[in-house]
């Protein structure tokens, strides 16, 4: 595969992580988040989707508060965990207030994305079908495959470039969407277009899921960097992944068995006995 194993984050003095949801950068980009913390680097995650729902929820909100143990504040539950697992990676938070795609409406008010399913488009058992989407026309002029909702597209930009973490970085991580949500999709399309230095992290728990097999020749990134954890980062790592307590039982099939999980998948990537995680430098 010709991966590169070179630190990409040690030149990065200001590093920037997109994530599309108040889990992502702790289970994608948690070593590598926590390593440059230690070595001094400004880290800042900034999470796209956070907000609260609009309007009552939908079918597929409802079930997955109920799989979460949600109440009424759900948000402000998850921003919470979010705070205790960055602070243990040495990051900064930083948020967007948008609703994730559980909670949006259209313009007559009803749910865009009605049930869970929905969320991951069409044909999720092969994971990255998207014949029903309307591809948009980037800053390159090239139709990019993973840009849906223009609006939210749009939005998701401007409050990017607003953030000064975001002009300044040295170094932004992105998703490269595999598993297909609609929001890692949003996030990957509006990182491409801020035209900063990027780096795209394979998103977890979705690169370990059966389902999603075959990623690699769907999304063709190109470009590999491998990051080995030091013993201390993994176990930043993993510790901040425990603080998201209401979605270990969405994330999992067996949460117990988390950690194991995890560095399991981690040691794969690393080729030896140091779990690692891995970034690429182009997606198609």
């Amino acid at each position: 595969m010709g991966e590169n194993t070179a630190n990409p984050f040690e030149a990065a003095a200001r590093l920037v992580v997109l994530s599309p949801h108040l889990d992502d950068t702790a289970l994608s980009c948690g070593a590598a988040v926590a390593a440059a913390a230690t070595a001094g680097a400004d880290v800042v995650a900034v999470t796209v989707f956070d907000g609260d729902p609009q309007g009552p929820l939908s079918t597929a909100a409802r079930e997955f508060h109920r799989a979460c143990g949600h109440g009424d504040d759900a948000m402000a539950h998850r921003r919470a965990e979010d705070d205790a697992a960055l602070a243990r990676l040495g990051a900064v938070p930083v948020r967007l207030g948008l609703p994730e795609a559980l909670y949006r409406r259209d313009a007559a008010g009803d749910a865009r994305y009605p049930t869970g399913q929905d969320i991951f488009g069409r044909g999720f058992g092969s994971g990255y079908e998207t014949a029903t989407d309307e591809p948009h026309a980037g800053a390159t002029g090239t139709p990019d495959p993973y840009d849906i909702e223009p609006d939210v597209v749009a939005e998701v930009v401007r409050r990017l470039t607003s953030l000064a973490a975001v002009r300044k970085a040295e170094m932004l991580l992105a998703p490269l969407a595999v598993g297909n949500h609609v929001d890692h999709r949003i996030t990957a399309t509006a990182a491409r277009r801020l035209r900063r230095p990027l780096l795209w992290y394979e998103d977890v728990p979705y690169a370990l899921y059966d389902r999603c097999r075959g990623w690699q020749e769907a999304l063709r990134p190109v470009g590999p960097m491998v990051h080995h954890a030091s013993p201390v980062d993994w176990e930043a790592k993993l510790d901040a992944i425990d603080c998201y307590v209401s979605q270990h039982p969405v994330l999992w099939e067996d949460p117990e068995r988390r950690r194991e999980t995890l560095t399991a998948y981690g040691t794969s990537v690393g080729a030896g006995d140091t779990p690692a995680e891995r970034y690429w430098t182009e997606r198609a």
